[in-house]
């Protein structure tokens, strides 16, 4: 691989890394304008980094963050399936990355169903989801 485009390779890397952010936050936005009303985005700087909603129906909430994740994860599989065609191994590595900590975040949006714990136990809970989820996709990939 020449410098040129290593140095490309790198780029969008970097580029994919803020675009992941906007992904998972558009993600959640448009799922819960579907379910809620009054959905609204909150930034620090030039990054989102929330989104609230005033919700009528509960019932509803409860298949919107599943949707959301299938929804970031979709288009994050794309923009894998894309770099990885393109050969471009650094951008491949974090979109995998990007669409396992997607996949594993279903993890947090499922807790209310995993019970009461420790902070840490989620946190132990979510890396071993986030890093079966990456060890299956780099299986089932070949990456």
């Amino acid at each position: 691989m020449s410098g040129t485009r290593k140095a490309a390779d790198v780029c969008i890397a970097a580029a994919m890394v803020y675009a992941a952010v906007w992904i998972y936050e558009l993600s959640n936005l448009a799922v819960l304008s579907t379910v809620g009303s009054q959905a609204s985005i909150a930034f620090v700087g030039i990054l989102p980094v929330g989104v609230s909603a005033v919700n009528a129906n509960a019932q509803l909430l409860t298949i919107a963050k599943p949707l959301q994740v299938l929804l970031c994860g979709a288009v994050m599989f794309g923009l894998l399936y894309s770099v990885r065609l393109k050969g471009l191994p650094i951008s491949t590595m974090i979109a995998s990355a990007t669409l396992s900590i997607y996949l594993a975040s279903s993890y947090w949006e499922m807790l209310s169903l995993v019970g009461s714990s420790s902070y840490l136990v989620h946190i132990g809970g979510f890396t071993v989801l986030a890093l079966a989820t990456q060890m299956g996709l780099s299986r089932a990939l070949k990456i």
